[in-house]
């Protein structure tokens, strides 16, 4: 049963409602939920945003007007999932939007350094750049210029990469800190890619396609229903077969993609159909098992890479239906299935870099760190830990 929204008297008389022609809907963009956490950090914008109501406009929130209880609203309407209804800014004024969100997003980063100086600052900021082709790919549609963002997101990620157990670390200790800076596809990406690169060694062109695959991995996600898609409770057998469908959605819209120009490989198109297959068998949507180098029935290398990724992307965030887990749970989580679910020879190198970042960071915590007082002393570190030597003093 559809469920559409109506816009009611009283609101066409206090809003600006205007009707829209079929080409006038090529003018506006779609906006996503996510992006309105980030709008309730600023205090002005400098652009209207809007309700689309089939064919009507109504102009809901502008620079005087605008206030955090009008973005509830919208939150609180987008949240029913109605049909006929997107919340939208004209084409002309998303580079607007896109400076705003990337400015409360470094702020952000800042604050979560000062909070925890644990965390790497390059991780962070790479991620800042994945999230943003994330966030192109999901609200843009795969067109050639989302898709050569997304490249050179990748690229960016291979060409600057990290040691693996800083990057797993701040990833984890991130979205455990500030869950709204958290984006599933950047942090699958980025894992993907220090899993190619850093732990199988695989030559940099592998390991930046295997990270593309993690950007595109849940596009399929578009196309499911915003009821089944954040459902708080457990699928129901029907519900669950429609949510299995975004592994062939998404692969048809890469494909679609493809064949309109978009510099998307057949094999990070892969991806998006395999990331729930399963090593011994038993995955959707195909029942592949194995590797395709093996076997006609395999499962591909990227997508085995990202389904690693994905997994362990997937325990750390905090979702609808379940809580946040850390990085101790998610990996004793994954151990229960890795027999059945992951390649062993890139599970095993994985499980060993996690374990590694977990040692590394609980070391760090372990060490006294200096403040403000500390200013102009030194500091040595050896087997007892870090501990100041002397004050350095200025010569008279």
């Amino acid at each position: 049963m559809s469920n559409v929204y109506r816009i009611p008297q009283n609101i066409r008389e206090r809003f600006k409602v205007t009707a829209l022609k079929p080409d006038d809907l090529s003018r506006l963009r779609t906006l996503g939920l996510e992006h309105f956490d980030y709008l309730k950090f600023v205090s002005k914008i400098n652009f209207p945003i809007y309700f689309r109501v089939d064919f009507e406009l109504l102009e809901f929130i502008t620079p005087e007007n605008f206030s955090h209880e009008l973005l509830d609203r919208i939150i609180a309407a987008r949240a029913r999932d109605y049909d006929n209804l997107d919340i939208c800014v004209k084409t002309t004024d998303y580079p607007k939007f896109q400076i705003l969100v990337q400015a409360v997003r470094n702020k952000k980063i800042e604050s979560l350094l000062e909070r925890d100086p644990l965390l790497d600052r390059k991780t962070l900021e790479i991620f800042s750049n994945l999230s943003g082709a994330s966030e192109m790919i999901v609200r843009g549609g795969i067109t050639s210029l989302v898709a050569q963002q997304a490249r050179n997101a990748a690229s960016q990620l291979i060409d600057n990469l990290l040691d693996s157990h800083v990057a797993i670390g701040t990833l984890s200790r991130m979205v455990m800190a500030d869950s709204t800076l958290y984006d599933h596809s950047a942090s699958v990406a980025m894992l993907s890619g220090i899993i190619a690169r850093n732990l199988m060694g695989l030559s940099r062109d592998d390991a930046e396609r295997c990270a593309r695959g993690g950007l595109y991995h849940d596009v399929g996600k578009t196309c499911i229903p915003n009821d089944i898609l954040n459902k708080p409770g457990k699928f129901s057998p029907e519900e669950f077969e429609v949510m299995k469908t975004h592994t062939t959605l998404g692969y048809q819209e890469l494909l679609d993609a493809m064949a309109s120009g978009a510099p998307i490989e057949p094999e990070v198109a892969m991806v998006s159909l395999e990331h729930h297959e399963k090593f011994m068998g038993g995955g959707y949507p195909l029942g592949k098992l194995g590797r395709r180098e093996d076997r006609k029935d395999g499962i591909s290398l990227y997508a085995r890479v990202v389904t690693i990724a994905d997994v362990y992307s997937a325990l750390l965030m905090k979702r609808v239906y379940k809580e946040a887990y850390d990085q101790d749970q998610t990996l004793e989580i994954m151990r229960k299935t890795a027999p059945n679910d992951y390649d062993p020879s890139i599970w095993s190198r994985f499980e060993k870099s996690v374990s590694k970042s977990q040692a590394h960071y609980k070391e760090l915590e372990s060490r006294p760190i200096p403040n403000a007082s500390d200013k102009g002393r030194i500091f040595i570190k050896d087997g007892n830990g870090l501990r100041p030597m002397h004050n350095l003093k200025k010569s008279s």
